[in-house]
């Protein structure tokens, strides 16, 4: 034993581990603190179960059933198609904004629309229909010919008409 501690190399390492024992020790110190509270906890079944439950209870909304599977198994089939649809509703969502954010469109828009609907016009019709039929309000129970001359108005036959070819043409097409 006195042999080895002559040599200079394992005087080296003994003063280097002497040097570093106060470290060493709390270390050691450190580890045992939570190796003894480690061993508390597992001791403490309550807590314990506590726990776990705690953690069920949290984990209960992500359980997967065979419904959610397969739903999952739809879904990746499906995917194909909805990125196709989603590709397309963002091209489409891309357009809508260009033209909002660009002023001659919005503006070519709205008069397009107004020429082919007149809404000025239907808003002045309506507005002047509701003053006139609350002035005009009356109590009288609706005749057949009341009703009669009603459906010989010419925008109630052009009406009829129209719903007439418009079935005409859906079945048709059937």
């Amino acid at each position: 034993m006195l042999q080895l501690i002559e040599n200079d190399e394992q005087q080296e390492a003994l003063r280097y581990f002497i040097e570093k024992l106060p470290q060493l020790k709390q270390t050691m110190e450190s580890l045992e603190e939570k190796v003894a509270f480690v061993q508390h906890v597992l001791n403490d079944k309550q807590s314990l179960e506590a726990m776990f439950t705690e953690w069920e209870e949290k984990a209960e909304p992500f359980r997967l059933t065979p419904e959610h599977l397969e739903a999952l198994a739809t879904l990746v089939q499906l995917l194909p198609t909805l990125v196709q649809w989603l590709q397309k509703a963002e091209q489409f969502i891309s357009f809508v904004t260009s033209v909002i954010n660009d002023r001659e469109s919005m503006a070519y828009a709205i008069q397009g629309a107004e020429d082919i609907v007149p809404i000025e016009k239907g808003l002045t019709i309506l507005k002047e229909t509701n003053e006139r039929f609350q002035r005009e309000r009356d109590s009288s129970p609706v005749s057949l010919l009341r009703m009669y001359r009603l459906l010989k108005h010419p925008l109630i036959q052009d009406g009829v008409k129209y719903i007439e070819t418009l079935l005409d043409v859906a079945s048709k097409h059937k």
